[in-house]
């Protein structure tokens, strides 16, 4: 019989400059939120790090409750750069919540 493990690879978490434009880093934090999501359902957490502020210690969180309207606007996302196969794995973590 063969066992098969899942691999767990330690999530990158972005880190910006305290008064970089997360506008244009959209792609950087979706990937952010998407991932932390994902570990967040497989662990039971109650909230995810997004981002951190560099050389600051302080993080920006997104708790549960909050995780379907950001995952709707990463879909939106996603559908206007029409990357489907992202468009796909969000949904499905919607359906999850």
């Amino acid at each position: 019989m063969f066992i098969i493990q899942e691999q767990m690879t330690k999530r990158r978490i972005p880190i910006f400059e305290y008064n970089e434009e997360l506008k244009s880093s959209k792609h950087k934090v979706y990937k952010s939120l998407v991932d932390g999501v994902t570990e967040a359902i497989k662990t039971d957490k109650e909230e995810i790090k997004l981002c951190e502020v560099k050389n600051s210690g302080i993080f920006i969180t997104v708790e549960k409750p909050e995780w379907k309207d950001s995952l709707d606007s990463a879909l939106q996302y996603y559908v206007n750069k029409e990357e489907y196969e992202e468009c796909s794995k969000i949904k499905s973590l919607i359906d999850k919540l």
